[in-house]
């Protein structure tokens, strides 16, 4: 049994690549990066380091000075079914699927492993949180959870740290 199931999760995961690689290849994607990349950096709020991680945060602070420590200046960023909203300072630059020849994305399930993707390119920590909806299979009998929104929030000491968005997507 633990062989079928560790074949099914392979597979669920490699349909699950298919699905968001046209997104992360995308021009829209390429859009967002290059938005990240221009916005900038900042010094690393000593309260954006989790506890844990601020021994280490330390200690690559002694070797190379706080000059090294830097955290993109985007402070949040929201997907849903329209687009990806990008929050930095004041500004909110929304990127719209409409905008990309895309339709819209119905398929909301790949929203949590588009998050992964941005928070890789993000220098600093943040959160990944979801809100969702639930929906009857076509049997009835069960129910299927479908994204509603997708939050990449800057952590701080007030929002304990988990990284990791709250649906068993793991893809990166």
């Amino acid at each position: 049994m633990g062989l079928i199931s560790a074949i099914q999760n392979k597979t669920e995961q490699a349909r699950a690549r298919e699905r968001i690689r046209p997104l992360l290849e995308s021009r829209m994607m390429r859009d967002i990066l290059l938005e990240i990349g221009q916005r900038g950096t900042e010094k690393l709020d000593p309260q954006s380091v989790p506890l844990a991680q601020r021994p280490r945060a330390a200690k690559l602070a002694a070797e190379c000075g706080t000059a090294g420590l830097h955290q993109s200046v985007i402070r949040e960023v929201v997907l849903d079914e329209a687009g990806i909203t990008l929050y930095a300072g004041n500004d909110e630059i929304p990127f719209l699927y409409g905008d990309y020849n895309y339709e819209n994305i119905e398929d909301t399930d790949c929203l949590p492993a588009v998050a992964q993707y941005l928070v890789q390119r993000l220098r600093g920590y943040y959160n990944i949180s979801r809100t969702f909806y639930t929906v009857p299979k076509h049997n009835g009998r069960t129910v299927v959870e479908k994204t509603k929104q997708v939050f990449i929030r800057r952590h701080h000491e007030d929002t304990p740290f988990n990284p990791q968005p709250t649906q068993k997507q793991r893809l990166f």
